[in-house]
């Protein structure tokens, strides 16, 4: 059952690239009918030539063969570049597809496997898969006609002669196919070493603080010397497969010709046949070895292309993010949690329990508590970046899974402590979502933000180039442009995930401007320690363990709240403020 889905999820693969492919065989047939007539020449050429001496044969059997030859090399070219360039585009459009697959997975999926994994699939084992065409294919397509030109010239030649070098066949085919599932078990192997090294540079490249105050770059590279030698022990074996598989094949190929010549000649010196019928069928027979060594070469690298394959098909299997088919227009009342509980892992600890909450249009709701309280992954359910496990949440009395994904995000602006720039430019970074804006939208925006001043000193102003995550910029810059970036999308929902915990006074302060306008006339949602930014909200919700302790001013809860208390002395403590 599964050969048959590899099959034909590998026939899916190929198939946007038939014409192509087809216009290739064509090519192909018409190499094969020309390598087919160069050996069928060769019998006229000895008996006529070297034989009976006819010498009028010497001007034209010598046009013959250049023409011959000629067209099989114009033919194997125009064929050759078919194949390949499909295979070209078969990388190109893998890549496409499963990087907007990629996309569209949900968060939860996309958090269970490291990004290198994820790279190297979409990289490396597409990159892999190119082979399908411009090797397996194209040598398919090529060979087996030629094969079948070159044995019916050389059973018609001297059958006798041909079957007695047919017999080492078998064997071929049996070490091909043994040596080939050892280079596809190593090929997987490989392939996740490949990803295991990918994903140890994406992090040096983004944790490069962390690794140097650390003082472990020599811990890191040693661990990546070691991988790195994994990895290339993985790729020593697959060599090692593929030159003994070649080796074989070398040595049964010239046991199948001494046969011929050892049969044949005898057949000659007999006078059975003539030295024309030995070389014409010993050419074909030596020529058909030749595509049988490139199948069973090719037969190994279409095991490795399975192996990256299954890979890719891993990742195209993962469903997708699923949306429901009613429309949200807005916010007009109110956001329910209803008896709300979540755990990550089916048989994981609940992160929340039976959480109870209405948030009315309009009020700016913080949440406080202890680290581990819960309170990300409570925000984080609003816009289905994970659905809650019991419970349900709703706006407007209309269950969040049963509303289109792109109606309820498009109602919601986030701003989070870890902001997420992307390397391009500001003007693209702030209009991310919006290839619309104009220019004067993009620096009203960026102006509301406090941003436009600092934007306009750097070298190339709007237009300037941030480096990976926007790391040649300060934490407040870059909390000012993703602020800007939630101003232009202009939503009825905010959500801020301690967006100004990690900035010192200065920075806070001007945070927190662009933050007040941004909250202006919004429902809001805030995660947060300060003072500064949770005491202008209507409602304070004080969580631990997963659960809602106590709601109320902070007034009221410094009365009320133990917990809430304790926060208040920490942070104190800490700050030098009150929470």
């Amino acid at each position: 059952m599964k050969k048959k889905l590899f099959d034909k999820r590998i026939v899916t693969l190929i198939r946007p690239y038939s014409g192509r492919v087809l216009m290739a065989i064509i090519f192909s047939l018409a190499s094969s009918a020309a390598g087919g007539g160069i050996a069928w020449l060769v019998k006229p050429v000895i008996d006529s030539i070297f034989v009976e001496q006819n010498y009028r044969m010497l001007t034209w059997l010598p046009l013959g063969v250049v023409v011959l030859y000629s067209l099989r090399g114009s033919c194997q070219m125009v064929y050759a570049y078919l194949m390949r360039s499909a295979g070209i585009k078969l990388v190109r459009d893998t890549r496409i597809r499963l990087y907007n697959h990629l996309l569209h997975l949900p968060v939860s999926a996309v958090g269970r496997e490291t990004s290198g994994k994820m790279i190297s699939r979409i990289l490396n084992d597409a990159a892999v898969i190119r082979a399908l065409i411009s090797d397996t294919l194209l040598t398919t397509f090529k060979e087996v006609p030629t094969i079948i030109v070159l044995l019916g010239i050389a059973l018609y030649r001297r059958w006798d002669v041909t079957l007695l070098a047919l017999i080492v066949l078998p064997a071929i085919i049996y070490c091909t196919q043994r040596l080939g599932k050892r280079v596809k078990v190593k090929r997987t192997q490989a392939q996740q070493a490949i990803a295991t090294l990918t994903h140890r540079i994406s992090e040096a490249a983004t944790g490069s603080k962390i690794i140097k105050i650390f003082l472990n770059e020599d811990g890191l590279g040693n661990q990546f010397s070691q991988e790195s030698q994994t990895y290339y022990r993985r790729e020593v074996k697959i060599v090692r497969y593929k030159e003994l598989a070649k080796l074989f094949v070398d040595v049964t190929t010239g046991i199948g010709v001494a046969l011929v010549i050892w049969y044949g000649g005898s057949l000659v010196v007999k006078g059975i046949i003539t030295s024309g019928d030995l070389f014409s069928a010993l050419g074909a027979v030596v020529m058909v070895f030749s595509p049988v060594k490139h199948l069973g070469k090719s037969y190994t690298v279409f095991l490795e292309i399975l192996a990256a394959a299954e890979r890719l098909w891993w990742l195209e299997d993962m469903e997708i993010e699923q949306s429901g088919d009613k429309p949200l227009p807005g916010l007009k009342k109110e956001i329910r949690f209803a008896g709300v509980s979540h755990r990550y892992q089916p048989e994981g600890d609940f992160i929340l329990h039976d959480i109870d909450l209405v948030i009315r249009k309009g009020e700016v709701v913080a949440i406080v508590g202890p680290s581990g309280a819960g309170k990300t992954t409570l925000i984080d359910l609003l816009p289905r970046f994970y659905d809650p496990t019991k419970g349900s949440l709703s706006i407007d009395g209309e269950d969040l899974r049963t509303v289109r994904l792109t109606d309820l995000r498009g109602l919601i602006g986030m701003v989070g402590q870890d902001v997420m720039l992307f390397n391009d430019t500001i003007r693209a970074n702030i209009g991310f979502g919006f290839p619309d804006a104009g220019d004067a939208e993009i620096e009203d925006a960026a102006r509301l933000a406090f941003a436009h001043d600092f934007i306009l000193e750097l070298p190339d102003g709007y237009n300037t180039l941030l480096g990976e995550r926007g790391l040649n910029l300060s934490g407040g810059q870059r909390q000012r442009i993703a602020i800007a970036r939630a101003i232009l999308k202009n939503p009825p929902i905010l959500i801020l995930d301690e967006a100004t915990s990690a900035l010192d006074s200065v920075s806070e302060g001007l945070v927190q401007q662009a933050l007040d306008r941004l909250m202006k006339e919004r429902t809001t949602i805030v995660v947060a320690h300060r003072l500064s930014t949770i005491r202008n909200a209507d409602r304070i919700l004080v969580m631990e363990y997963g659960r809602i302790l106590a709601q109320g001013s902070h007034d009221d809860l410094l009365k009320t709240s133990g917990v809430y208390q304790e926060l208040n002395l920490s942070y104190n403590k800490d700050r030098n403020e009150e929470i």
